[in-house]
């Protein structure tokens, strides 16, 4: 990085499902920002998280676990990887859990890195998991024999910050000189609503097992702030069968009422002031399949 120069650019964190892209967003941008969960495919979209420094502006993009698509909306997360490892992307990093790599699975994602005209960082998460040290020198050897175009190799447990530091200094020291993407003190790119559906549909993931958090959506239908103690939230969560419903209330609507706490907790801590909230449960069949209401929840652009 060029002193007296401001250098910005877009940081695209590439993986497969639970390679943990966004625990890494979250501790690169200092915050509880990106949906984490035990589950796979928990991110669905492109969230972008902000970082700054005296001289330069990261814009770290968090995509969704890189997959074969199996209907409608796979495709559109499909889709947010390709345009940001394809066109978005200043530096890429590919995440790869060290614990359990897999790298056979990762076939299409390196070939699709291979074709980058930008930096690639390989980053080795959970790491902590790894009792055998050495097995990681193998590691980056082998990934580097597929993916000759990998220029750096770093070694994280992001939930213990190990090795965050490092490669965040790295991924500043390498962006282009240009003039920052966003004013000084923005966070994200996103509106307060959308990460109000996000908490709330991430504590789904943790609370529900099986198909339940794959086949639900969430939609804010009112959102009332600056009111203190009246701050409101109104949410609909979609569901695809009708017997998904009652699953997801629970007996005498005790499934709804931890998730409605737990959601309320998970929002007020992000931004910073507590709200009501208010869930109510709907039955719409087949909306991962739907292009109309892919577009409605702004999985797809409107024609």
């Amino acid at each position: 990085m060029t002193k007296n120069t401001f250098h910005s650019g877009f940081c695209v964190l590439s993986g497969l499902p639970n390679a943990g892209k966004s625990t890494l967003l979250n501790a690169l941008a200092g915050g509880l920002l990106s949906a984490v969960t035990e589950k796979p495919q928990t991110t669905r979209q492109n969230i972008l998280a902000i970082a700054e420094g005296e001289n330069y502006q990261i814009v770290f993009v968090d995509t969704p676990g890189f997959l074969h698509p199996r209907y409608k909306l796979q495709q559109t997360m499909a889709a947010c990887v390709d345009r940001a490892v394809g066109e978005d992307a200043d530096i890429i990093l590919l995440l790869i859990d060290a614990h359990e790599p897999d790298l056979p699975a990762h076939a299409d994602l390196f070939k699709k890195i291979s074709q980058a005209f930008c930096p690639v960082y390989l980053v080795l998460t959970k790491t902590d998991l790894v009792k055998d040290k050495p097995v990681l020198k193998d590691l980056h050897k082998e990934i580097k024999t597929q993916l000759p175009n990998i220029e750096k190799v770093f070694e994280i447990c992001a939930p213990r910050g190990n090795g965050v530091a490092e490669l965040k200094a790295a991924v500043a020291a390498a962006l282009p000189e240009s003039p920052a993407y966003f004013p000084a003190g923005q966070w994200t790119d996103r509106w307060e609503r959308f990460y109000a559906a996000e908490f709330i549909r991430e504590q789904i993931f943790k609370l529900y097992q099986q198909e339940i958090p794959y086949s639900t959506q969430v939609e804010i239908e009112k959102f009332t702030e600056n009111l203190g103690d009246k701050n409101y939230i109104r949410a609909i969560i979609h569901v695809e069968r009708e017997g998904q419903k009652p699953i997801l209330i629970g007996k005498g609507g005790s499934a709804i009422a931890k998730l409605r706490e737990h959601a309320q907790t998970r929002i007020a801590q992000f931004l910073g002031r507590p709200y009501r909230l208010e869930l109510q449960v709907v039955v719409t069949p087949n909306w991962r399949d739907s292009n109309e209401w892919l577009e409605k929840f702004g999985y797809i652009e409107k024609e």
